[in-house]
């Protein structure tokens, strides 16, 4: 590389690091309403270093998720995220408006991340329809009940790629969180724990669960 390409790859990292201070800005000093707290940096954390093409995310509310996920893809110069929600009422929604899609679009302006971000509103079965990209990480935490979350993993989990990796919400609820006779998350992901899912779970935030879609793991040494 020579001299001048150096110095100007620098300088575009260094323009491009100065701009991220706008949307790290926002995230700090913005009032979110959501169960999800510094966990999101979780969520940054793996999608910088996964450097995925294409993210789904079932259930974006005002877009704390969202826009850790955004701002992770744009650190990458590269991937989009498709925020799927109907922003209507739910048993699940996080305390504030329950039309939350003009506070998520505003969100992801503020943070300058438009164009990694892609609003899906709807339903995840409606989303699901004619859905033919691979997906190389899916964020679960739309519908917290037992069909609810099943229906979303069984919607999407096809399409994950190889190493591909769905992180589920709330996943240790019933350890942490207030007693909810229709939360199913921790059930199901247990479920596909006992079928042999790789599954790493991180108790904050009422639990996040890392779980890889083929039982026993991929094997690491070419079968």
């Amino acid at each position: 590389m020579s001299i001048l390409s150096t110095f100007l790859w620098k300088n575009r990292q260094l323009r491009h690091q100065i701009y991220l201070l706008r949307a790290r800005y926002h995230l700090a000093a913005s009032g979110f309403a959501t169960g999800l707290g510094a966990s999101a940096w979780l969520l940054h954390g793996l999608v910088r270093s996964l450097r995925p093409q294409t993210c789904v995310e079932i259930g974006s509310a005002t877009g704390w998720s969202a826009c850790h996920i955004g701002l992770a893809l744009r650190e990458n110069f590269a991937g989009r995220l498709y925020a799927i929600d109907p922003h209507g009422p739910t048993a699940w929604n996080d305390q504030g408006p329950i039309d939350t899609y003009p506070i998520l679009r505003r969100n992801l302006r503020r943070c300058g991340l438009e164009d990694h971000v892609e609003i899906v509103r709807s339903t995840s079965v409606e989303a699901a329809r004619g859905w033919t990209r691979p997906v190389d990480f899916l964020f679960i935490d739309g519908d917290h009940s037992y069909p609810g979350v099943k229906g979303d993993w069984d919607l999407f989990s096809p399409f994950l790629t190889d190493f591909g990796i769905a992180v589920f919400h709330d996943t240790t609820w019933e350890r942490r969180g207030p007693n909810r006779p229709d939360m199913g998350v921790p059930r199901f992901v247990e479920e596909l724990r006992r079928k042999g899912h790789p599954v790493i779970t991180i108790d904050r935030d009422c639990g996040l669960s890392l779980v890889q879609n083929r039982v026993g793991g991929l094997p690491l040494v070419p079968e």
